[in-house]
């Protein structure tokens, strides 16, 4: 990018543009100009793949309305939104099991005489407690039956709770069942985002 001499992204997006691909991949929506070239490119029957920055998928709806996008234009264009996040696992050569604090069960809906693990340290994770990471992401998709929804729905909250009853799994869900299955531990779910659905 040089904005000195006028090749700015959303310049740079509007001459890929004219060259009719059939698959476009932007980098990062961040700004009003490209989401709207973005929508634009959507709608003229280009496949557009990029990131935004948002605490869940379902967020995306939020953020491409801030950013000045009509929800008609957000509905009709919208495929799905993928959310993910790196959680640290627990070094399998020294994490410990205790149990889980009454407040961290009463938070989490879990029972009182849950034990889960938590990380020690050791040379194998030098000194971390943690080695290696697992991914885990929600996935949103937009189908026919959500579409007039998006529409009439007040945030993205609304939206959220629809999808839990149709079986969308969380992050948080996700973060559950590692802390759960002694994947990883309280301290890197609460880092990660657990309260965040």
């Amino acid at each position: 990018m040089n904005t000195k001499a006028g090749l700015t992204f959303a310049s740079g997006l509007r001459s890929i543009l004219r060259q009719d691909p059939d698959i476009i991949m932007i980098g990062e929506i961040r700004d009003s100009e490209t989401a709207h070239i973005a929508i634009q490119a959507a709608m003229t029957g280009h496949l557009v793949l990029s990131t935004l920055h948002t605490n869940n998928a379902t967020a995306a709806l939020t953020r491409l309305a801030d950013m000045g996008i009509d929800k008609f234009l957000i509905t009709s264009t919208l495929l799905g939104v993928l959310a993910q996040r790196l959680v640290r696992c627990l070094c399998t050569e020294c994490k410990v099991q205790a149990p889980l604090s009454d407040a961290d069960a009463d938070d989490l809906h879990l029972a009182h005489d849950l034990i889960v693990s938590k990380p020690k340290g050791c040379p194998h994770c030098n000194y971390s407690g943690y080695h290696g990471r697992v991914a885990i992401g929600e996935f949103f998709k937009v189908d026919d039956m959500l579409r007039p929804l998006l529409k009439t729905s007040e945030n993205d909250f609304e939206i959220r709770e629809i999808m839990r009853g149709r079986g969308m799994q969380f992050l948080s869900d996700q973060l559950i069942a590692l802390l759960i299955d002694h994947t990883t531990g309280m301290d890197e779910i609460i880092r990660v985002g657990v309260k965040e659905a």
